[in-house]
């Protein structure tokens, strides 16, 4: 372990690492006083599923992401690919090569906006994938399809959006996470989280069946409750697998997160 942090890179993706997981925890506690002030397991479980809270989770993931880019200087998270630079010489020779020159100058200068629509495009496969799965699992589809919809919204953004904005909108950036064949300290954390978020999920449709007669039973609220708990659990988790990384990290003298 100590020969693999003696590499800057792997030491800004375990900074990195621990800082998201931190933010993601502290961010429970907001969780906590929606919880209070909701009337009740049902109003809360409502909450996490609406489109205000949906909103706000992509926006408080974007700034999470940024704040622990910052503290950690990890260079590829919130970064689009660009593509090499033009030389900059005045173009000359026929009208024709003058106009391919210059489409080929303009394709490279948009290649950030095709990654993001690629990043986009990412994302509603996703949220399409997480609907088909559901609806496998016994979800309703056509008589609850709001609420299916927005629950697998939900998991896409505990999920796929982190990573795609963490190691790029690609595919690529899946693979490496979920495939777990990655030593990355980076994407084994995100693969720590996805899949605490997707257990908690799946724990989280036992109640629906039971005859307990309870307002919080309805879908897909236990859910939607199993998801965030599973999410936070498996970043307390991803956080203590990274603390001895920082520890090697940092030596034997005072411990440096920064």
């Amino acid at each position: 372990m100590a020969d693999i942090m003696q590499d800057p890179d792997t030491v800004s993706e375990v900074k990195f690492s621990f800082f998201y997981c931190m933010f993601s925890f502290w961010s429970s506690g907001l969780l906590v006083l929606v919880c209070t002030l909701s009337e009740g397991l049902e109003a809360f479980g409502s909450v996490l599923h609406s489109k205000q809270f949906l909103l706000l989770a992509a926006v408080y993931e974007l700034g999470k992401v940024g704040l622990a880019k910052l503290l950690s200087g990890h260079g590829p998270s919130l970064s689009l690919a660009r593509g090499t630079p033009p030389d900059g010489k005045t173009v000359r020779g026929p009208i024709l090569r003058k106009i391919w020159v210059k489409m080929s100058r303009l394709v490279v200068k948009l290649t950030p906006v095709w990654h993001l629509i690629i990043g986009v495009g990412v994302l509603f496969g996703s949220w399409l994938f997480f609907v088909y799965v559901t609806v496998c699992f016994g979800a309703p589809l056509l008589s609850s399809w709001s609420e299916t919809g927005s629950f697998c919204l939900l998991m896409t953004l505990l999920t796929v959006y982190p990573v795609l904005l963490i190691l790029g909108p690609s595919l690529s950036s899946l693979f490496l996470v979920y495939s777990s064949h990655s030593h990355s300290p980076l994407a084994s954390t995100l693969f720590l989280i996805w899949m605490f978020t997707v257990l908690g999920a799946w724990l989280g449709a036992f109640p629906i069946p039971l005859d307990w007669d309870r307002p919080w039973q309805v879908w897909p609220i236990p859910c939607c409750l199993g998801a965030v708990a599973g999410h936070v659990t498996g970043n307390v988790v991803a956080a203590g697998r990274v603390w001895p990384w920082l520890a090697t990290a940092s030596g034997t003298g005072k411990r440096k997160f920064v």
